[in-house]
């Protein structure tokens, strides 16, 4: 069994989401698969392979002159897999070749876009690249009950085609020591003996930073005053729209804003955090969720989409589009010892139900079935 994988998010300059779970997705399947082969195929010129030392992955780059228009993953990287013999291609990032010559599966995460703009030219172009992605490929994997039910619904795919599969938690995050969380407080200027909130912001409107910002401005002033909002990952051309809503609605400084926080320093920066507060309005999944239960922190997130699903009882859902409802969820963790200690009990219990080697024994299954 020889696996090709559309490894360009994993060989990305800044690595995201999506990347940092095919990591250990595949991590996982060379150890639980010993006998399988597996070939990364990645687009962009890199100096480090986080499989470094796997007997069964090696990584191939792969090019195209003049390219536009999809024509790498079109052209490109359907016959490059058929030329190295792959038994199952796997495309993990919503689309695949149009003309597919090897068994494909297809993982989409979500459908976003058609949540935020349905009837934008943009979001139907998207649609309907997904949609014959998605009618092409031999099997489908999606990450919550949450998105297959609407890829079911907006796509028209039968639901016997799609694996509902849950992420895990990153192997890389784990509680922080003392001494590394007032290292990284001294580094994003937070004061080390005062409780701050943790938000990770985008210029995605999705995100809700905007939101997020407006809670923490109507939270009572002295409340406000004794601890911080630290929000990273804003991105550059966002950072200056931001930073105008905080000098606008929190002049008294307690909004802090970062760009992008260097992997090292998310791990400390949720362990030492009171909560994670991640009222997003829609998601596929919602990875942070479980990365703070791993770092003993408690949550904040919405009540709506797949968030629920993932969180279960252990984090405060709120409406994330009603700022009143996410401040008043912000009041009570930091106000209340009772409840930050019973959620952080109650992240751990949950994320016991996530684990890697669980979604790798699915990944497994639906490639074999694919490729057969």
């Amino acid at each position: 069994m020889r696996v090709a994988l559309d490894a360009r998010t994993i060989y990305s300059p800044k690595r995201r989401g999506t990347g940092k779970n095919l990591i250990d997705l595949y991590r996982a399947l060379a150890f639980r698969k010993p006998q399988w082969e597996f070939l990364m195929l990645y687009q962009n010129e890199i100096s480090e392979d986080p499989f470094g030392g796997i007997g069964n992955i090696r990584r191939k780059r792969i090019d195209i002159q003049g390219d536009r228009m999809n024509l790498w993953q079109d052209i490109r990287l359907p016959i490059a897999a058929c030329m190295a013999g792959a038994s199952v291609l796997h495309c993990p990032a919503n689309s695949a070749p149009l003309r597919p010559l090897t068994p494909t599966v297809l993982t989409i995460h979500d459908l976003i876009p058609l949540e935020i703009a349905p009837n934008g030219l943009e979001s139907q172009r998207w649609k309907r690249r997904v949609r014959r992605s998605a009618r092409r490929a031999s099997r489908i994997l999606t990450p919550s009950e949450y998105s297959r039910d609407a890829i079911v619904k907006r796509l028209g795919v039968p639901a016997g085609r799609i694996t509902v599969n849950y992420w895990a938690p990153d192997t890389g995050c784990h509680a922080s020591r003392p001494d590394e969380i007032l290292k990284t407080r001294a580094l994003y200027a937070i004061p080390a003996d005062m409780p701050y909130i943790f938000a990770l912001g985008a210029v995605d409107t999705r995100k809700n930073t905007a939101g997020i910002m407006k809670a923490w401005s109507l939270l009572d002033a002295e409340t406000r005053k004794k601890s911080r909002l630290v929000i990273v990952g804003l991105q550059r051309e966002a950072m200056a729209l931001f930073q105008k809503i905080a000098d606008e609605t929190i002049p008294d400084g307690t909004c802090l804003l970062y760009g992008f926080a260097e992997e090292k320093d998310m791990t400390a920066l949720l362990s030492g955090a009171s909560a994670l507060c991640y009222p997003s309005l829609s998601e596929g999944f919602g990875l942070p969720v479980l990365d703070s239960f791993i770092c003993g922190t408690p949550v904040i997130t919405s009540l709506t989409t797949s968030l629920p699903e993932v969180a279960g009882d252990a984090a405060l859902l709120v409406n994330p589009a009603d700022p009143k409802d996410i401040a008043n969820g912000l009041n009570e963790i930091l106000t209340s010892a009772e409840t930050r200690e019973r959620l952080r009990i109650a992240g751990f219990r949950r994320v016991v139900s996530f684990s890697w080697e669980r979604c790798a024994a699915t990944v497994a299954a639906v490639l074999e079935s694919a490729a057969n």
